[in-house]
């Protein structure tokens, strides 16, 4: 079985896109909003049993557990549009 580093996870991110914000207290805020699904989607890739989950997947909490960065510009230069796997 092949053991995951810090490292490792930090070269592949997942992004989240959220709406425009002009400031770091409103980026903040849209995140508070979706908090709780970013912090379920995380934990169901690593472990898939809630009820060993912490309870409080606030802002918080996800500020704590993961490493959160907010950029203003993200580019698409694909020609096809975005399409999202359904599990």
């Amino acid at each position: 079985m092949a053991q995951l580093t810090l490292d490792d996870l930090r070269r592949e991110p997942t992004i989240y896109l959220i709406p425009e914000w002009e400031t770091q207290e409103e980026a903040l805020e849209h995140l508070r909003e979706i908090s709780n699904e970013i912090f379920e989607e995380q934990l169901n890739g690593w472990y898939r049993v809630p009820s060993i989950w912490p309870s409080d997947r606030g802002l918080s909490s996800l500020l704590l557990w993961f490493e959160c960065s907010f950029h203003s510009m993200v580019v698409d230069l694909c020609d096809e549009p975005i399409e999202h796997d359904e599990l």
